[in-house]
């Protein structure tokens, strides 16, 4: 969302962001001088308070003459959709994955919107199939702040600042601390890769709203069971400058999510011209040219994993034959520019422009 509003054309649309409770998206909005409204804080089973936001988002409609309203994510278009029915102007509807049936899922899905944005052609084409207007919209990634961001952090920083031994080959893995996203495999992975290779695994990112809390000890201890706690670091979170240097500076970026509609780490690691191992969910599948930009191996299968990056770290400049072609097709497919254009075109639809 921040990359499409960087991107988007300001002459033709002035945006606000609406946000559904506080948090550190406000600072960087503002920093792309885009004006936000922050309500106040609550759970979806406060009914009575999911009204009352309802009705202040169409206050916010009236007050300051929006003409649409765009709803990112699938909840959201509980408040977008019933506010911008409200306040009678359209909507747009960003939706990022099928979500699992259930009696709240059949009623959000029952919400009328005037056109739902999809991230990949498996959420595309259920929505199409529940009778949806539908565009498929690739997530953006901004190449050149990116690439920006990626200097800005030298490497030795990188090593001090989370006491990585100097002179590694890192392995990183750039994905929120939750079970589906494979980071047990990718353990498993490098305690089958050599000592002698030199290489030192790096988790970026932490949990979720501090769901699965737990999962970073698990894997700690996971990572001294297997005789590798050395080889490997959990940075936490980081910002943004410091997760694109961290990519930037990897020998290859590992992806091993069981289930993925995108993979945004995918897309941003080729963007700077590194190439990524990953289980071939749906996403990395569309992103990665196996055997051209980097490596797709069977979802969970830990010796195809590791076989990969053993592969990767004796590919000399065959790497960067392959970081070369990955950045390439980044830039030609999931540049933000694209998909700005793109989220426009629908904008322009809904209003009649």
């Amino acid at each position: 969302m921040i990359e499409c509003l960087r991107e988007l054309d300001r002459s033709r649309f002035v945006p606000h962001v609406i946000q559904l409770r506080p948090g550190p998206l406000e600072g960087l909005l503002k920093e792309i001088d885009v004006r936000v409204h922050v309500l106040a804080e609550h759970r979806m089973r406060q009914v009575h308070r999911v009204a009352g936001t309802i009705l202040d988002i169409r206050h916010l409609v009236q007050e300051h003459g929006f003409r649409l309203l765009h709803s990112n994510g699938f909840r959201a278009h509980v408040y977008g959709g019933i506010a911008a029915r409200l306040a009678g102007v359209p909507e747009a509807w960003t939706t990022h994955t099928v979500e699992r049936p259930s009696w709240s899922t059949s009623a959000i899905i029952k919400i009328p919107t005037g056109h739902v944005l999809t991230n990949c052609p498996r959420t595309d084409d259920a929505f199409r199939k529940l009778g949806f207007p539908t565009t498929m919209i690739w997530p953006g990634v901004n190449t050149r702040h990116l690439e920006t961001l990626a200097r800005s952090i030298p490497r030795q920083e990188l090593e001090q600042r989370h006491r990585i031994p100097a002179g590694r080959r890192w392995l990183t893995v750039g994905a929120r601390l939750q079970r589906y996203k494979g980071h047990a495999e990718f353990l498993q992975a490098i305690a089958r890769v050599p000592t002698e290779a030199g290489v030192h695994g790096v988790i970026l990112g932490g949990t979720l709203f501090n769901q699965e809390s737990g999962l970073r000890r698990e894997l700690e201890e996971q990572a001294s069971s297997l005789g590798i706690a050395d080889r490997v670091t959990f940075t936490g979170y980081v910002p943004d400058a410091e997760f694109a240097a961290f990519l930037a500076a990897s020998e290859v970026v590992i992806h091993p999510a069981h289930d993925e509609d995108f993979g945004l780490t995918v897309a941003e690691a080729q963007a700077l011209g590194i190439p990524v191992i990953a289980f071939a969910a749906v996403g990395p599948a569309a992103i990665i040219e196996a055997g051209k930009t980097g490596w797709l191996v069977p979802v969970g299968d830990v010796a195809g994993l590791a076989d990969a990056v053993n592969a990767a770290l004796i590919a000399g400049p065959a790497l960067a034959t392959l970081g070369a072609a990955a950045r390439l097709r980044a830039k030609s497919l999931f540049d933000s520019t694209l998909h700005a254009e793109r989220t426009a075109a629908v904008y322009h639809r809904l209003l009649n422009l």
